[in-house]
């Protein structure tokens, strides 16, 4: 694609969470912190919100690499489980422990074994499950119970419950009145502020080889943080649209035109700011002037 023609060792902004091109937003860190805080302090239940595009399944990554070797980790992406059986299923597929044949309550005690083994070795256990706004009553009961697992000195167990805001109103329920409770440890990603958006960009360009001050304009950059409203996954997408834009059209850097089209294309613009909202915005990008220049139309693609 575009990665030889502007000096990319690899493809920056990828669509899939990359651990390597990592960026410590504050509040990222701050959310990554409560975290590793309350896993530390042996809370058993804990609970990441955020948006859709938000950074949730990046930080949770992040999390386990952080808590290294003296952890063993269960991380159920797939959280479309239908009944307590499959929730079992999946967190001993990750720890890799046998389920085949097996009845629920052998799976049950099977998993409380090897979670009661690890803690006397000295091994935290941590479940993370991502995307749980999509569970239901019965498999959130299953995990508070699961978290609810001690040993003498501690919880044999800890699970990271990561959701849309939506997980809230579930947890509203009176049957799940118990879990809310013990959701002490409660962190939210939100979206980061335009000076951050703007770096968030440079530094994915730096992680690649790139030198950024050549690759992308401050009017381009400026356009793309604002529009995209900070979200990680809509920088990603915006920028590297803009990229592939630009080269196609031979161009050596991103400007404000390209920016512009890119989020036309995939129909940021007029859904998170009108054209008119947009203008102003000049070359030095994130900071306020009195004479700003109007933002050209956007070019249409080639072809």
């Amino acid at each position: 694609m575009y990665e030889k023609h502007f000096g990319l060792r690899r493809r920056p902004f990828r669509p899939t969470p990359d651990g390597d091109s990592y960026y410590p937003a504050t509040g990222h860190e701050h959310a990554l912190d409560r975290l590793l805080q309350g896993i530390d302090q042996d809370e058993g239940h804990l609970l990441l919100t955020g948006d859709p595009g938000s950074g949730k399944t990046l930080l949770c990554h992040r999390l386990l690499e952080r808590l290294g070797a003296d952890a063993t980790s269960a991380f159920l992406t797939n959280s479309h489980l239908t009944d307590r059986r499959s929730l079992l299923q999946s967190i001993l597929f990750e720890l890799s422990l046998p389920y085949e044949g097996a009845t629920e309550q052998e799976m049950r005690l099977r998993l409380t074994e090897c979670l009661l083994e690890n803690f006397q070795a000295g091994k935290r256990t941590v479940v993370v499950v991502d995307e749980a706004q999509h569970l239901g009553v019965e498999i959130l009961e299953e995990l508070r119970l699961l978290g609810n697992l001690e040993a003498r000195h501690g919880k044999a167990v800890q699970i990271v419950l990561v959701a849309q805001p939506a997980l809230m109103q579930t947890l509203q329920k009176a049957t799940l009145t118990a879990l809310r409770q013990r959701l002490a440890v409660r962190a939210l990603l939100e979206p980061l502020g335009t000076e951050e958006a703007a770096d968030y960009v440079l530094h994915q360009l730096r992680m690649v080889g790139g030198r950024p001050e050549k690759i992308i304009d401050d009017e381009a950059l400026a356009i793309i943080a604002r529009t995209t409203l900070g979200v990680p996954r809509l920088l990603n997408q915006a920028t590297h649209q803009a990229l592939l834009l630009a080269c196609e059209m031979g161009a050596t850097q991103v400007d404000a035109e390209a920016a512009l089209e890119a989020l036309t294309v995939l129909g940021m613009l007029p859904e998170s700011v009108p054209i008119e909202s947009a203008e102003g915005l000049g070359r030095r990008g994130l900071e306020d002037e009195e004479e700003e220049p109007r933002l050209k139309t956007p070019r249409r693609p080639a072809g």
